[in-house]
């Protein structure tokens, strides 16, 4: 064999080798990233498990307590804390299953998969912390619930707080009324706190600039103001139609009595 047909072959063999381990990372590449997507399913399911097991709750009949800073709080029924309980687990779960894949370069590589359960997880959090403890969880504090070794971006974050919004928009009217201890029918403490809050909310983010280096763009940023609006909109309104309606009632009126219609 003549040395150019012997450095013929070496060049074939070392491209050969070359490709086999591109083919190699790239079957790696593919196996994580089919691990994250599973992951994100299993996390953004559980998610929204807990959120409807949150919204189950009925205001009335939970068990209140009052803080020092007068703003009630709930505790969650047995049964409830148990599921979400559960739930919490198979979350913690998925997230170890690909915290490898997640680590250094692949936080950014596979972040577009992961992004969407991260964003459903911090709603489930911060709107269990809410309904408990009446306060926002910060950026920090659901990055070390979450874990630190994983990307919690300041997007997810914000995203996420916005789709709490629309969370606690439905609980503030499907527990909007309260009767005490006279019968008298009136807006529950909740909801109260809910439209303050959500007012509070509003008047921040309409301060907020994006600008077109954030990893937020500023059509999605505008799509979820106008969902807040939206939702202040429809705790306002439903505030504000107990409150004039309840005065117009006779005293001591209770839905089902002859007095009233029983509509609210």
């Amino acid at each position: 064999m003549s040395v150019s047909g012997s450095s013929a072959i070496s060049d074939r063999e070392s491209v050969t080798t070359r490709f086999s381990s591109f083919a190699a990372a790239l079957d790696a590449h593919h196996d994580a990233r089919d691990r994250v997507i599973k992951a994100s399913r299993d996390i953004t399911a559980a998610s929204k498990k807990i959120i409807f097991a949150l919204q189950r709750l009925k205001y009335a009949d939970a068990e209140v307590q009052r803080g020092d800073s007068d703003k009630t709080r709930i505790k969650l029924p047995p049964k409830i804390d148990s599921d979400i309980a559960g739930l919490g687990r198979k979350i913690k779960d998925a997230f170890g299953s690909v915290r490898d894949d997640l680590q250094g370069a692949g936080a950014w590589r596979y972040q577009r998969q992961i992004s969407g359960a991260i964003q459903e997880y911090i709603e489930a959090l911060l709107f269990r912390e809410y309904l408990m403890e009446r306060r926002i969880l910060s950026h920090e504090e659901v990055q070390t619930l979450i874990g630190d070794e994983f990307l919690v971006t300041y997007t997810d974050y914000i995203l996420g707080l916005f789709d709490t919004t629309g969370e606690l928009m439905r609980f503030a009217i499907t527990n909007l009324s309260d009767v005490t201890s006279s019968h008298a029918v009136q807006v529950s403490p909740i909801a109260n706190q809910i439209c303050q809050l959500l007012r509070t909310l509003r008047i921040g983010f309409s301060g907020v600039r994006v600008n077109s280096s954030s990893h937020l763009s500023s059509t999605e940023f505008v799509k979820k103001m106008n969902t807040l609006h939206s939702s202040v909109d429809k705790v306002e309104r439903a505030v504000y139609s107990l409150v004039v309606r309840g005065s117009e009632l006779p005293e001591g009126w209770m839905p089902g009595d002859d007095d009233g219609d029983g509509q609210i």
